[in-house]
């Protein structure tokens, strides 16, 4: 009888320690769970501040240096793309030039909704289409945007690229497309309006011109300009042989000089891809991230 009882104590003690080996495995398991994931967010905080220091030290850094690296190019264009590698991160940087590109306030003000709408697509599919085309400009505002006498108290109708090409993501607004410029490289919602003719492409300065020149002045107008880009607006005006009342609005939308400039921060961590995008103005820097 004494033994049918050690021999059942026994048996109830290691039942006993292998539950409490048991808690102790899963506590610990428990335990090791919590440590790696806050390691894991650990890594993820600290990729996150050296991504956004990397973001604030290339916009304090090259933004202003902007119109230098543009003036910098093989070429008289409207963006220049470098390739950097910073605190381990592959980063793209797309500086542009925001008066070298046809801007949608400018085009509101000039031939309405409609109007608009007609030479965005046209730049759309020259690019290669392949993204909406939705105009919902803020009610109220813009109409007198990039005149002499516009009131500081109407602002530009457009603020953003979603007011004009919908939901189109970064890719695809930055996409080398067969024409082998951008959708952002032709057109803009920021900048005074005015276009730099040294540096716009054939699209830009055909919508923003259309309404004031006939299509066969404006082929006329990028002839001269490609057979002498470094010559005057004066002097392209004058091989057009204008009137006055037709050549003071065309001069009036055209400059050969640039004074709000963007840059586009692409990281590239292997993980994903964020994008920022600053424009300076005037002193002053829009930001945008996706």
């Amino acid at each position: 009888m004494n033994r049918m009882v050690s021999s059942s104590r026994r048996g109830y003690v290691l039942l006993l320690a292998l539950f409490v080996l048991a808690l102790a495995a899963a506590a610990m398991a428990g335990v090791c769970r919590m440590s790696l994931e806050k390691a894991v967010q650990a890594g993820r905080a600290e990729a996150d501040l050296r991504r956004r220091w990397a973001v604030l030290s290339c916009r304090a850094v090259l933004l202003p240096k902007a119109e230098d690296i543009l003036r910098g190019g093989t070429n008289s264009v409207a963006e220049v793309r470098r390739s950097v590698r910073l605190n381990g991160h592959s980063i793209t940087l797309v500086f542009g030039d925001e008066q070298a590109k046809a801007n949608v306030n400018m085009l509101y003000a000039q031939s309405g909704l409609s109007g608009a709408e007609h030479e965005v697509r046209a730049i759309v599919a020259t690019a290669g289409g392949g993204v909406p085309v939705e105009l919902r400009p803020i009610p109220g505002r813009g109409k007198s945007f990039g005149t002499p006498d516009a009131a500081d108290d109407d602002p530009p109708a457009f603020e953003s690229f979603a007011q004009v090409l919908g939901q189109t993501s970064p890719q695809q607004l930055l996409a080398i497309r067969r024409t082998a410029s951008s959708l952002t490289s032709s057109m803009t919602c920021w900048g005074d309006g005015s276009l730099n003719l040294r540096r716009a492409s054939n699209e830009s300065v055909r919508a923003i011109l259309a309404g004031h020149l006939a299509a066969g002045e404006i082929s006329r107008l990028l002839h001269a300009r490609e057979k002498n880009p470094k010559a005057q607006i004066e002097e392209f005006l004058d091989g057009l042989d204008l009137p006055p009342a037709r050549r003071d609005p065309v001069e009036n939308l055209l400059t050969d000089d640039s004074s709000c400039h963007s840059l586009w921060i692409i990281d590239d961590s292997g993980a994903r891809i964020e994008y920022d995008l600053a424009f300076a103005e005037g002193g002053v820097v829009t930001l945008f991230s996706w």
